[in-house]
């Protein structure tokens, strides 16, 4: 199954809280990215996720490991191709959120049949299925 994560699934799995503990979310979200590496599943991860995942990993670890641990993400999951004309037509998503629709975009281009993300409401009106990522393992293991 072509699966996209959305950031904060990506987020879930590298990312402590301020407290220093794991997000709620970790132990599914692990498992998840877990299954896409072993290719259970076919990852897919937005462009525009990868600053963001840097850039919050980088405030909890060193630029090294941040380098390493974005080497290892991208050997896992692919970058779809997305366009300008991707971008220009994010209304047609029928998100509200530019952000959201931009990772609706990049699903479509990347042939994804779901999207897992922590967010499902903020992508009611999608034309992918939208999951958590329990719900997902729950019915994908």
């Amino acid at each position: 199954m072509r699966v996209l994560l959305d950031a904060n699934v990506v987020l879930d799995c590298l990312v402590l809280e301020p407290t220093g503990l794991p997000r709620a979310g970790k132990a599914a979200s692990d498992q998840l990215l877990d299954l896409c590496d072993a290719g259970v599943h076919h990852g897919l991860i937005a462009w525009h996720t990868l600053p963001i995942v840097a850039y919050y990993h980088g405030r909890q670890n060193s630029a090294e490991d941040t380098a390493a641990m974005m080497d290892s993400l991208l050997a896992t999951l692919e970058v779809p191709a997305v366009t300008h004309r991707d971008a220009t037509n994010w209304r047609s998503h029928g998100l509200v959120d530019f952000e959201d629709a931009l990772q609706s975009a990049c699903a479509v281009a990347g042939e994804a049949d779901v999207i897992v993300t922590r967010n499902t409401e903020d992508f009611a009106g999608s034309t992918i299925p939208v999951m958590t990522p329990e719900a997902f393992l729950a019915v994908h293991p």
